[in-house]
């Protein structure tokens, strides 16, 4: 034992005469073609820190500093303090905050009795239920549902999303189900629970974890099979920025076929993860209906003449008791079929990122299926050059560089 507590010591000793021989060390920033403003940037770096270690980087020439953040030991993600022209470049030395355990979390996480509720600098952003909630008292309980984003609120407070809407008591808020698929040659519908053929569900929070820069939300889900149980075990990884005058956060999907057959996702005109709509736009609820919401692509296209097109963004906004509002959702490069078809409702407000409108596909026993989409909730009607300007910042981030780790 005195020989293992000696190698513990040594070793100790190694990391902390690596990290000194590594901090501080320069990254390079190039904005490229296009501006930058409160940009997230994600570095890979060539060898490992300490997490939990808290970082700052500061612009070699104007003194601006920010707050860095480990997501693991290779990958440092910070908000570029500065603005960008196109073009234009910075170098920012980072180093390590002697007292990092002062720095506090704007985005939090709060443990409560059916869920997790997300909050930013103390205003809320959204509901995670991992407690089933159950369906009116006059809707059957076969439509009961976890593993789901609802409420999702608005920077001024307005709910954008709905769940067991009043026509469609299977859709919640922001969800993910595949509908028309084949497993075990048997039809299963994960999406339409009254089928009585599947569902999705919570399993575990997976972690919690709350930095300066990034809140990371992880959580296992199952999709099942009413006969034949679970066909695919789906991780959200969450990802919440600190941003309050709108609201940033990633949802990345990891779905793995856990069985040793194939589940085959048939040509079909919807499924996949979607955005459900306010009760306040549906006016099949004439209790709260107030006023349609609208919808706008990447392509200019507006309402359910969008339908089965291809889009790198979808907008849906409209007005909440008098305040305009609405949220952007998108696609990635790296997602199948990018850019992706969607399906939007004729009358009902809700759309969903549909792949299988262009044909069918598979999940074979053993593989992934992985997405990544980014949401953008702001306090307006849709503004496209700030929408551009985010999406810019996703799908072509500013390119960077690290010099002396």
């Amino acid at each position: 034992m005195k020989g293992i507590g000696s190698l513990c010591l040594l070793f100790l000793a190694t990391c902390q005469w690596i990290t000194a021989q590594t901090i501080p060390f320069t990254i390079e920033v190039k904005a490229g073609k296009y501006s930058r403003y409160n940009t997230p940037v994600q570095v890979n770096l060539p060898k490992p820190l300490p997490v939990g270690t808290v970082y700052q980087l500061k612009n070699t020439k104007t003194g601006k500093a920010a707050s860095a953040q480990l997501l693991d030991s290779v990958t440092l993600v910070f908000i570029l303090p500065d603005s960008m022209e196109p073009g234009s470049w910075h170098n920012y030395t980072v180093t390590r905050l002697a007292n990092g355990n002062g720095v506090k979390h704007p985005v939090t996480i709060v443990k409560e009795k059916n869920g997790l509720q997300v909050n930013v600098k103390n205003k809320p952003l959204f509901f995670y239920h991992t407690t089933e909630a159950m369906p009116p008292a006059d809707s059957p309980a076969y439509y009961r549902r976890s593993g789901f984003i609802h409420p999702l609120y608005s920077p001024g407070g307005q709910v954008l999303t709905d769940d067991f809407p009043a026509g469609h008591t299977h859709q919640h808020a922001i969800f993910n189900a595949w509908t028309k698929t084949t497993f075990r040659h048997e039809i299963v519908d994960f999406w339409n629970q009254h089928s009585k053929k599947g569902t999705v569900e919570h399993i575990e929070v997976d972690r919690v974890r709350e930095g300066p820069v990034v809140t990371e939300l992880r959580v296992k889900l199952r999709h099942k099979s009413l006969l034949h149980g679970e066909v695919l075990r789906e991780m959200w990884i969450i990802r919440v920025y600190p941003f309050s005058d709108y609201y940033l956060f990633d949802l990345i999907s990891e779905e793995r076929n856990v069985t040793t057959d194939t589940l085959f996702l048939e040509k079909y005109h919807y499924g996949g993860m979607a955005f459900r709509g306010s009760k306040y736009w549906n006016d099949h609820d004439k209790k709260n209906f107030q006023n349609y919401w609208q919808v706008l692509t990447s392509e200019g296209i507006r309402d359910s003449a969008a339908n089965h097109t291809h889009a790198r963004w979808v907008d849906a906004s409209g007005r909440v008791n008098g305040q305009a509002a609405g949220a952007t959702v998108f696609d990635h490069p790296v997602n199948f079929r990018y850019p992706q078809p969607i399906r939007v409702h004729p009358t009902m407000p809700y759309w969903v990122y549909s792949p299988m409108v262009d044909g069918g596909f598979t999940i074979n026993p053993g593989t992934w299926y992985r997405t990544q989409y980014r949401y953008f909730i702001h306090q307006q009607l849709p503004d496209t050059a700030g929408i551009g300007r985010v999406e810019k910042d996703w799908v072509i981030p500013p390119d960077v560089k690290v010099i002396g780790l």
